[in-house]
């Protein structure tokens, strides 16, 4: 799990990086860095300190012990209960980098589909690292300049370590939004 941990956790905000009225944007079978340069210009994010929260809504891994099940929905319902407060710089609003979409050059992940239109987002990434076996990630929700709210159904397979067949699925609901401008650096 922890290979696709980063990517799970990056792509809803970075799918939030653009929304609204502005023009449309469509791709399909499209690499990280074709979405990132295709939502370059549709509406995007008011720059300023942005809060998330990331709850975890279910997990779900056929064969796992029940003790051992319980305690991985403990440590992801641990993990919801945080609030992440992110600073979004107008360079990062103007320029996201590839990275914010769910990888870079190399990482084995592509967008089977990706439509943003009118404040409406669905989405759907597959990952396919070296040795490490797929992740196939859906998300849906609304995007404005100050706020999203979006649903992650996510399914891992083949991954190594993992009971059964090495399969897990999770839901995942990811809420942000702007609080205001970035704290003042401390000097």
């Amino acid at each position: 799990m922890s290979r696709f941990t980063p990517l799970f956790l990056l792509c809803p905000l970075a799918l939030a990086a653009c929304g609204g009225s502005q023009p449309a944007v469509k791709a399909e079978n499209a690499s990280i860095d074709q979405v990132a340069k295709a939502t370059q210009d549709a509406v995007k994010m008011e720059p300023g300190e942005w809060e998330t929260q990331i709850k975890f809504v279910s997990v779900d891994v056929p064969g796992m012990p029940k003790a051992q099940a319980d305690m991985m929905g403990q440590q992801m319902a641990k993990m919801s209960e945080t609030t992440h407060k992110t600073c979004i710089t107008a360079e990062m609003v103007s320029k996201p980098p590839s990275e914010m979409f769910g990888g870079k050059a190399g990482s084995g992940c592509t967008y089977d589909t990706y439509e943003l239109a009118g404040g409406k987002l669905n989405a759907v990434m597959t990952c396919k690292p070296q040795g490490a076996g797929e992740m196939k990630a859906t998300t849906t929700g609304t995007i404005n300049s100050t706020s999203y709210e979006l649903t992650s159904d996510t399914v891992m397979s083949g991954m190594p370590g993992m009971p059964g067949e090495g399969k897990m699925t999770s839901k995942t609901q990811i809420i942000g939004k702007r609080i205001g401008d970035c704290p003042a650096a401390k000097g």
